[in-house]
């Protein structure tokens, strides 16, 4: 494959590693990156892309432009980003180090000043490295619940999607403590609350975010912060004691078992999710069918829903309800691939008819 040399114009407005600062070891970042910052470097850069958009007008990825050719017009996702610099924004962290083109655990961790909240966020899938995660539907009974404090509810077996629990428990690569990715993570995060002046002790919010891969994600970190918190786990102590999930095209995470302890978490006040899902989008159902059942490791019949749901219509209002599993025959037709994506999210939950609902 040919290989270019790119001279991006002031790239330290979103690249900090090579930055003076010191490195805290609980990041990537060595210093904060706003909303502005990333507007000005794609003004900055536009010769070096080219931004693909769709019949309906959506914008792609963006792409390498071989002709390095000037552009004087914006392109759709730098209005995106103009939008969310109207708040008062900060990106304290954001890995993606050791991922290639075929994937990766990759998650930033957002503080917005505007709204009084913390986000993490974790990416999507993106490549065969992902997609092998994806398709591990083995229970996982150890990772989340090590000890018999861990589990709640008596008499029951917890178990989460292996590929998924892999990816968070795996160690991060690079890590001075060879801590997981989950514990680095939350560290993080806990700093913030605790440490952050704009933050502590002002009743910021946590919520934790994703779309297909990156929903399945958040909802096994948002459930292992309020498991520690229901603790009173040192390592969470400065958190808010309501963790939100709201996740996007989330796959189901655990069995029967891991949804009672669930449960718990969200009576104890603990646990909150907001699943939203697309009608025959047949990513966030169980029972997977052939063909695509071939390729599955595990019972996908065993993984049940959890969290209050959106069911989101092309053409008229969003049903809500409570878990709402769905099968995967239920949701299966010739635009599932299309139902799936983001830009189709992002549509429905426009939906003037869905507003009221809101």
């Amino acid at each position: 494959s040919e290989k270019y040399t790119v001279a991006f114009d002031t790239p330290a407005l979103i690249r900090t590693q090579d930055g003076a600062q010191e490195q805290s070891k609980d990041k990537l970042l060595k210093y904060v990156i706003t909303p502005d910052a990333i507007k000005e470097f794609m003004e900055l850069n536009r010769k070096w892309y080219k931004e693909p958009v769709d019949e309906d007008g959506n914008a792609g990825d963006w792409e390498f432009d071989k002709t390095v050719t000037e552009k004087n017009e914006s392109f759709l996702l730098e209005a995106a980003v103009e939008e969310a610099a109207k708040d008062n924004m900060k990106i304290v962290d954001y890995d993606d180090e050791f991922c290639k083109g075929k994937g990766g655990l990759v998650y930033g961790v957002v503080v917005n000043l505007t709204r009084k909240w913390i986000t993490v966020a974790f990416r999507g899938t993106i490549g065969s490295t992902d997609l092998m995660a994806d398709r591990d539907f083995r229970l996982d009974h150890e990772s989340l619940f090590d000890s018999e404090d861990d589990i709640f509810v008596s008499g029951g077996k917890p178990g989460t999607h292996m590929g998924f629990t892999t990816y968070l428990m795996d160690e991060k690569k690079g890590d001075q403590d060879g801590r997981k990715c989950l514990d680095r993570i939350l560290t993080c995060v806990n700093e913030e609350f605790k440490s952050n002046p704009d933050v502590a002790g002002k009743d910021f919010d946590l919520y934790v975010t994703g779309h297909s891969l990156g929903g399945g994600l958040a909802n096994l970190f948002a459930f292992k912060a309020a498991q520690l918190k229901a603790k009173d786990d040192e390592s969470v102590k400065y958190l808010p004691k309501k963790i939100t999930a709201l996740t996007f095209a989330s796959p189901t995470v655990g069995n029967d078992d891991y949804n009672k302890e669930f449960q718990y978490l969200e009576k104890k006040g603990n646990l909150r999710h907001i699943r939203i899902a697309n009608e025959g989008d047949v990513v966030p159902t169980n029972n997977i069918i052939p063909p695509a059942s071939l390729a599955i490791k595990g019972n996908t019949k065993l993984y049940t829903q959890n969290g209050v749901n959106l069911h989101l219509h092309a053409d008229k209002e969003v049903e809500v309800d409570y878990r709402a599993t769905k099968s995967c025959w239920s949701q299966t037709s010739l635009s599932s691939l299309d139902n799936h994506m983001v830009t189709e999210y992002y549509k429905r939950v426009e939906l003037l008819a869905n507003k009221k609902v809101y």
